[in-house]
């Protein structure tokens, strides 16, 4: 199959997403399709990978807005590609553009929900941000309701979009490559609490600062946080106003040898979002062997969570969740049984191959009821 991806963010942008879309489209390759990216963002000199004309957002530099509102030299190219399927990965411009050349070549259009966008509207600082935000979003209901299909990556995200009157959705996991991210032992001799993300307040980035005022600045327990965002520079103001020089570290943006270095060096993880679709980023650290500290609306949690090494917590009660790191620090055997669930959990359930033989299964079944006229 020659498969076309729009997404508006594209590999090495620093983003779960963008990450996610650069392994699935090596994973299709190797099963023998031809995956061609449509993006705003990427490397340019990556095979069958097209970029359109932009610039930086003013609010948000790793992003971008695109420079024409119709890109007609992108378009003009997309319809010079023999694709079989269209799969937008971002309902707004990059999605919009893959949409039309969908019904321009007559050929089915897939999208996939990643982001819940409404929960973010804290982190964006634009004028009328209620209304562009509302505005924003029965425009996605708007075009998710015109594809074929609508795949979400886990059930709270498909109980979301069908209380939203999105009917034509489905669950699709993502997945972990658990050969690359496998356990390694610690080479600090502190109990390292590590988050990794985008550093912006619907991510919850705060409520770590306020775990970790819970705890002696002697205690030996460390929190570290890696990524980049547009809150970096007052988290690190809070920082320094709480006292929190000795027992927090921001790191900055981790390349993926940093990535892989920091989730070795790490005792648990630490994910306090309540706006996630899925949460790749757990998932990778618990493939490391790391128990995760996830918010209790973290959307894979459910009532045996605890047994495969996930913890929800309420991160509205710091104390509380700073007591169970505390426990777990005390208890080697537990935590230890933990790590060794959470990679058996992980490389179980989540793995590449069974998420590319579902997406193939569904593109092959979109592709073959256009051609017969029955979709």
């Amino acid at each position: 199959m020659r498969i076309g991806f729009f997404t508006e963010t594209y590999y090495p942008t620093p983003d779960g997403v963008s990450h996610y879309l650069h392994d699935l489209k090596k994973e299709l390759e190797n099963r023998g399709h031809e995956v061609f990216v449509f993006s705003l963002s990427g490397d340019k000199n990556e095979a069958n990978v097209l970029l359109s004309p932009s610039v930086p957002m003013f609010i948000y530099s790793q992003y971008r807005w695109p420079l024409n509102p119709i890109p007609f030299f992108l378009y003009e190219k997309v319809k010079s590609i023999p694709l079989d399927i269209i799969h937008i990965h971002d309902p707004f411009y990059m999605g919009s553009v893959g949409f039309r050349v969908a019904k321009h070549k007559k050929i089915p259009v897939i999208a996939t929900f990643h982001t819940d966008f409404i929960r973010m509207k804290e982190s964006i600082r634009v004028p009328f941000r209620e209304q562009l935000f509302e505005l924003s979003w029965r425009y996605n209901i708007y075009l998710y309701n015109r594809c074929d299909l609508v795949t979400a990556p886990s059930p709270s995200a498909v109980e979301f979009l069908k209380k939203n009157k999105i009917s034509n959705v489905v669950e699709l996991p993502l997945f972990v490559h658990t050969d690359r991210f496998k356990p390694s032992t610690s080479r600090d001799n502190k109990f390292i609490v590590q988050y990794i993300g985008r550093i912006t307040k619907d991510k919850g980035i705060y409520n770590i600062l306020e775990v970790a005022d819970n705890f002696p600045r002697n205690d030996g327990v460390k929190f570290v946080i890696s990524g980049t965002g547009p809150e970096e520079e007052p988290v690190k103001r809070m920082i320094r106003k709480m006292d929190l020089q000795d027992i927090v570290e921001m790191t900055g943006y981790l390349d993926e040898a940093g990535k892989m270095n920091a989730l070795a060096n790490a005792s648990v993880f630490m994910h306090p979002s309540e706006t996630d679709t899925f949460g790749i980023a757990v998932l990778e650290a618990m493939s490391c062997g790391k128990p995760a500290f996830v918010s209790s609306r973290f959307p894979l949690l459910n009532e045996g969570s605890s047994q495969n090494g996930m913890i929800g917590v309420d991160f509205s009660n710091p104390s509380a969740v700073a007591k169970k790191i505390l426990d777990l620090k005390q208890d080697c055997n537990h935590h230890q049984e933990l790590c060794g669930k959470a990679r058996k959990y992980v490389s179980g359930t989540y793995n590449a191959t069974a998420h590319a033989e579902m997406l193939e299964e569904h593109y092959s079944r979109l592709i073959k009821e256009h051609r017969s006229g029955t979709s």
